[in-house]
């Protein structure tokens, strides 16, 4: 009696095989693209928090206004506008996409920088 072997698998086996791996990244792709989205907003927040308090120590050593140096946005898109902070208050900075964050920061009360999204 011949023996018949199979050597690979059948269309039913494949169409499982990648119905199992849809399901997978519809679960998986919105997960990353969640945390892809915190990683820039908490990036953005060091960022921000990093100049406050490089701001706040040239404010508290009385540093000449012009020898405050304006901020450099690569987390964010923009902090402050892009204008230095020459006196105690406070300011906001803006996380690049794919971040919707916005940050603001309080040297009034000693440097603290809080980040807010935007609910959907």
């Amino acid at each position: 009696m011949k023996s018949n072997r199979h050597s690979g698998f059948n269309l039913i086996e494949l169409m499982i095989v990648i119905a199992i791996i849809g399901i997978l990244a519809s679960v998986a792709i919105p997960t990353y693209q969640n945390y892809i989205q915190e990683s820039a907003d908490n990036a953005c927040l060091a960022e921000a928090t990093a100049y406050a308090r490089r701001a706040y120590t040239d404010i508290q050593l009385n540093k000449p206004v012009n020898a405050i140096s304006s901020p450099i946005a690569s987390a964010c898109k923009e902090i402050n506008g892009g204008n230095a902070v020459t006196t105690v208050a406070s300011f906001t900075a803006t996380a690049k996409t794919p971040g919707n964050a916005t940050i603001g920061c309080d040297l009034l009360a000693e440097v603290i920088c809080s980040k807010t999204t935007p609910t959907p």
